[in-house]
């Protein structure tokens, strides 16, 4: 009888252990929110000027001053023509490869990293091209 009251013991501590919660104590709002995003910060949907898709962008910060910088694309389900997206840069930053979206393939995400850049990074630029 002695084990058995022993044995609930030991699980009702371990148990009260388990479901209690972490609370963490910051010196300042700012320190709560210095460590690393787990998700992106997306901008509303833009038309794009051509007006056969839309674009829309998002950050991410890493912690220690590099952040993520995002570009999404979707074509429209009315356009069938392929678009090449191509010399796509963020402020002074180039992007190396080229995108294509075409229907069976309506969505693309181009990212960025950079030490040196901020929240605040410039704009985005492409050129979009209609592929016969």
């Amino acid at each position: 009888m002695k084990y058995i009251a022993l044995f609930l013991f030991i699980l009702s501590t371990l148990t009260a252990l388990a479901t209690s919660t972490t609370v963490r104590h910051y010196k300042s709002s700012r320190e709560a929110f210095a460590g690393p995003d787990r998700t992106i910060t997306w901008r509303p949907w833009q038309q794009s000027p051509e007006g056969n898709f839309r674009f829309r962008t998002g950050d991410r910060y890493l912690g220690g001053q590099v952040w993520e910088h995002y570009l999404g694309f979707e074509q429209y389900p009315a356009s069938v023509q392929p678009i090449k997206l191509s010399m796509i840069r963020l402020g002074g930053e180039e992007v190396r490869e080229e995108v294509m979206i075409r229907p069976g393939l309506r969505y693309a995400i181009v990212k960025v990293t950079n030490g040196t850049m901020t929240a605040h990074k410039g704009s985005w630029s492409w050129t979009a091209q209609e592929v016969q």
